[in-house]
C-alpha cells in the first residue's frame, strides 16, 4: 500500500505500482489528464452511495471505474464530500488501484497521510528551513533535502528520548543549543580535547 499526492497521477507511476502488486491511493487535485476530468464529471452526477460520521464531519462518498491512457488496468475514482457541523464543505478526490478495498479504509488511509503531511512537512518548513532552496542542481537539491530530513529526524529523536519530562518548544531548544555552542567557543573548560 502506498499513499501519494497528486504528482503521482500519471501512467508510469501507476503501472509501476500495478507491476509491483502495490495498491496505490493517490489524491487528485486539479488534473490536466482528460480521463480524470471525464470521470470527475461522471462521478459528480452520481448519487452518494456511502455515508458516515467521522468526528465532527459528515462524510459522503461516490465512486466510478475508469481507464487512464497508458495504464494497463482499470482504476477506481472516489469522491469524498466532507461537511462539518458549521456547514463548511470540502471534497477529497482519490484515484486508486485498490478495486476491492472498503471505501472507509481508503478514507482512513488518506486521513493518516494528511496527518503526516501536516505534522512532518510543517515542522520541516517552520523549523528546518525547508521553504528555502539552498541549491538548484538536481542531485545537490536532493542531497540537501536528505540532510534536512536526517537532521530533523535526529533532532526529534533527541527530543523524544532525552527530554521526556521537559516541555520545551522546538525553537527554544534550538536557541539553547546555539547558546551552548557559543559558550563553548569562549570557555576553555567546555572544549573537548582532541589529544
Amino acid at each position: 500500500m502506498i499513499a501519494y499526492d497528486a504528482l503521482a497521477v500519471n501512467a508510469p507511476f501507476i503501472n509501476e505500482c500495478i507491476n509491483l502488486n502495490i495498491n496505490a491511493v493517490i489524491r487528485v487535485k486539479k488534473s490536466y489528464i482528460l480521463s480524470v476530468k471525464k470521470v470527475k464529471r461522471i462521478t459528480n452526477k452520481k448519487d452518494y452511495i456511502h455515508e458516515w460520521q467521522d468526528n465532527n464531519y459528515n462524510i459522503k462518498a461516490s465512486e466510478s471505474i475508469f481507464h487512464m491512457p497508458g495504464v494497463d488496468k482499470p482504476l477506481r475514482y472516489v469522491k469524498f464530500a466532507k461537511r462539518n457541523k458549521n456547514g463548511d464543505r470540502s471534497q477529497v478526490l482519490i484515484v486508486t488501484t485498490a478495486m476491492d478495498m472498503n471505501i472507509k479504509t481508503i478514507y482512513r488511509i488518506m486521513k493518516a497521510r494528511w496527518n503526516i503531511e501536516n505534522r512532518v512537512f510543517n515542522n520541516l518548513k517552520n523549523n528546518a528551513n525547508l521553504n528555502h532552496c539552498f541549491v538548484h542542481g538536481g542531485n545537490a537539491a536532493e542531497a540537501v533535502l536528505y540532510l534536512m530530513f536526517i537532521a530533523s529526524n535526529l533532532f526529534q529523536l533527541f527530543k523524544v528520548r532525552r527530554l521526556r519530562n521537559h516541555i520545551l518548544i522546538q525553537k527554544e531548544l534550538v536557541r539553547l543549543l546555539l547558546k551552548g555552542l557559543y559558550m563553548m567557543k569562549y570557555k576553555d573548560r567546555l572544549l573537548f580535547s582532541s589529544a
